[in-house]
């Protein structure tokens, strides 16, 4: 019976391409069991995003006014509302982001939120008054961004919706 070689060491060409199948191949099996995480189950519901303490409607191109807190910092009042909504607890975030370079100029906003029953059948359940956090002014007044809404609730119903606006000093703020 005839002796068989020993093998051959591995180059490192060979010991690349075998550790990128095995890295390949979990990664394929780990997407595919998975899926994609971050997709909503539930339903889809209309959603409004808009601003003011008291929701405002906002078209694409609108002003929105950036106002100065007593606490030193600056925000936009951000108004929300839903329909056809079973419930009310939902995870709500929000952003500011300059449509030049995608820049967030906004504080990130993930809060779970309730928002406030429909007084009469057919109309919307509200969020109003939230305080979208800008950091620096200067990256943002005067500046076209897109405001950014979405929500989800515990049982999966979401809605999202989103406009570009301007941003301005508050008329009775002005620096």
């Amino acid at each position: 019976m005839r002796a068989h070689p020993p093998p051959l060491p591995l180059s490192s060409t060979r010991r690349f391409r075998a550790r990128a199948g095995v890295l390949g191949t979990w990664l394929l099996l780990s997407l595919g069991l998975t899926g994609c995480p971050d997709a909503p189950e539930g339903p889809v519901r209309p959603f409004e995003v808009g601003t003011g303490g008291m929701f405002t409607a906002l078209q694409d191109g609108d002003t929105v006014e950036l106002n100065s807190g007593f606490q030193g910092g600056q925000h936009v009042f951000v108004s929300l509302r839903a329909w056809e909504l079973t419930t009310l607890s939902s995870r709500v975030e929000l952003s500011l982001e300059r449509t030049s370079d995608g820049n967030r100029v906004s504080v990130p906003y993930e809060v779970d939120l309730r928002f406030s029953p429909s007084p009469q059948p057919g109309e919307p359940a509200m969020l109003e008054g939230l305080l979208l956090q800008v950091t620096d002014a200067s990256k943002a007044v005067g500046q076209e961004v897109r405001l950014n809404a979405s929500f989800e609730s515990n049982t999966g119903e979401h809605g999202s919706d989103s406009r570009t606006v301007i941003i301005q000093w508050a008329s009775d703020l002005e620096p």
